[in-house]
C-alpha cells in the first residue's frame, strides 16, 4: 500500500538529491517551490521503487502526480502502472502534470501507446538570457530602459540584499499590499506562500533583493539556481503606485544576484494575459516546454 506523507522542511536534502540528479530546467523540481505551495496544492510525496513521486490535490480537484523522479534512469516501465493502479483504486485516472519534453518522449518510449500527452502552454516556463535581463540592450528593451531611467529621475532608491535586517519588514509590506487586493482563493494562497518563503528564508538557503524608495521597501524579489547554469525567480513584488518597479527589481536583482548564470527562469504565466504580455516583453530565449499525460487503464482507450 503506498502511503503518500506530508511534506516538511527536514525533506529538504531529499527532494535535494532528486532534484539536483540532473539538470532540470522547470520550475516545479525546486523544493523550494513544493515547499512553498505545499498547502495550497497539498502537495505530498512517496518513494517507490527507488523514484521520488509527487501528488497534487489541487482545490480539492482531481489528483494529479508529477512524472516520477529517480537518481540514475527513470523507470517508468514500472512505476508508473504501480501509480495508476493507486489512483484507480480511488475511482481516479492517472494525470501527469508538468512532465518535460524529455521525460514525454522517455515515458513513450518506455509505456508505447499507454500515455496520450497535450502541451499545457499556460504551464510553459519563460527562460531568458540573463545577460539580456541586465544589461537591457538593443531595441527589444528600449522601452524597458525607459521604465528605468524615469523611475531613478523620479524616486531616490536604493537596493539591499534580503537578510534578517529586512525579511519581516518584506513580509508586512506584502501583507498589506495583499489587504488592499480582491481575489479570493488565489490571494490567500499567495499571501501563504510568501509567508512560508520569507519566514523559512535561511532553511531554504534562498537569495532575495530588496528596493526601497524613501527608505521603506516598495519592492522585493527572491530566487535560487535550479541548475548550475540557470536560476528561477520564485517571487517578485513591487508597488505599482511607483511606474517602473518592477522593471527595476527584475534588472537590479538580476545584476546583484544572477551575473554567474547564463540563463533565467522567471516560471509559468498560468494562463493570464496580462502576465503572459509582460513575460513575453522580456523577450524570452526559449520556453521550457510542459505536458499534461493522460494515462490509459487496460480496457480504456485514448
Amino acid at each position: 500500500m503506498i502511503a503518500f506523507k506530508d511534506i516538511e522542511l527536514s525533506d529538504k536534502p531529499l527532494f535535494d538529491s532528486y532534484f539536483q540528479a540532473k539538470a532540470f530546467e522547470n520550475s516545479e523540481f525546486s523544493f523550494t517551490n513544493i515547499f512553498i505551495w505545499r498547502l495550497a496544492y497539498r502537495f505530498k510525496y512517496a518513494i517507490i521503487e527507488g523514484h521520488l513521486c509527487i501528488i497534487e490535490n489541487f482545490r480539492d480537484l482531481y489528483p494529479s502526480i508529477f512524472p516520477p523522479l529517480s537518481l540514475k534512469t527513470a523507470d517508468y516501465a514500472t512505476v508508473l502502472p504501480i501509480l495508476a493502479d493507486y489512483i484507480h483504486r480511488q475511482a481516479y485516472p492517472l494525470i501527469l502534470k508538468s512532465v518535460t519534453e524529455k521525460q514525454k518522449q522517455e515515458i513513450e518510449s518506455a509505456l508505447p501507446n499507454k500515455v496520450l500527452f497535450r502541451e499545457d502552454r499556460n504551464n510553459n516556463d519563460y527562460v531568458y538570457l540573463s545577460q539580456d535581463l541586465i544589461e537591457l540592450k538593443g531595441k527589444n528593451f528600449r522601452q524597458k530602459r525607459n521604465h528605468i531611467n524615469k523611475f531613478m529621475k523620479s524616486y531616490p532608491f536604493e537596493y539591499e540584499e534580503m537578510s534578517d535586517s529586512n525579511l519581516q519588514e518584506c513580509l508586512k509590506t506584502e501583507l498589506k499590499w495583499i489587504s488592499d487586493r480582491d481575489g479570493g482563493k488565489s490571494v490567500l494562497e499567495e499571501k501563504q506562500a510568501i509567508g512560508e518563503i520569507i519566514n523559512n528564508f535561511h532553511k531554504l538557503n534562498i537569495i532575495g533583493g530588496v528596493i526601497r524608495i524613501n527608505g521603506i521597501v516598495q519592492a522585493f524579489s527572491i530566487g535560487e539556481k535550479l541548475n548550475p547554469d540557470m536560476a528561477v525567480i520564485h517571487i517578485e513584488k513591487a508597488n505599482t503606485e511607483y511606474d517602473g518597479s518592477f522593471t527595476v527589481i527584475n534588472q537590479t536583482f538580476a545584476s546583484k544576484a544572477w551575473s554567474d548564470v547564463t540563463y533565467i527562469n522567471r516560471e509559468e504565466d498560468m494562463g493570464i494575459a496580462g502576465l503572459r504580455k509582460a513575460k513575453l516583453s522580456y523577450n524570452p530565449v526559449k520556453m521550457v516546454k510542459k505536458y499534461t499525460g493522460f494515462y490509459s487503464m487496460e480496457g480504456e482507450k485514448l
